[in-house]
């Protein structure tokens, strides 16, 4: 996912004719990757979480919140790429609106990873023991 936001965050700076093209090709990719990543979550981590170790509902509830931010702000994405006509040049009010949501969703991404990594993922490390650990690695994979 980071070798697409560095790809997605340099094409966010010529968002017009080819770049265009490869914004809405990166940003495809990242909503495919995100689709998988989210149904995961929502359908195996956050629950097998909850269930194993009573994992705070407040943190769960924030990470789907961020979910709901991330699917929102993709489709005000998707919905100004489908206007624009591949590999050709945008007004500038467009190109603008596509910075900003792509800005947006970039940040939302971030973030998003970081609360991961450094709250429920770093929970899970703490409290779960190797087996438990690698029974949600094998079911997060399937």
């Amino acid at each position: 996912m980071e070798r697409l936001l560095e790809r997605f965050e340099g094409e966010l700076g010529d968002p017009q004719g080819k770049g265009l093209f490869a914004l809405a090709t990166t940003f495809a990719e990242i909503q495919k990757h995100l689709t998988r990543h989210f149904a995961k979550e929502e359908g195996v981590f956050y629950p097998a979480l909850a269930a194993e170790l009573g994992a705070a509902d407040a943190e769960i509830s924030k990470l789907l919140d961020d979910h709901t931010q991330v699917r929102e702000t993709s489709s005000a994405m998707e919905a100004l790429l489908n206007q624009a006509s591949p590999g050709t040049d945008l007004p500038i009010s467009q190109r603008a609106e596509l910075s900003s949501l792509g800005w947006a969703l970039w940040n939302l991404i971030h973030h998003h990873i970081e609360e991961e990594e450094q709250g429920l993922l770093a929970f899970a490390d703490r409290k779960l023991d190797a087996g438990s650990q690698t029974r949600l690695a094998a079911r997060m994979t399937d």
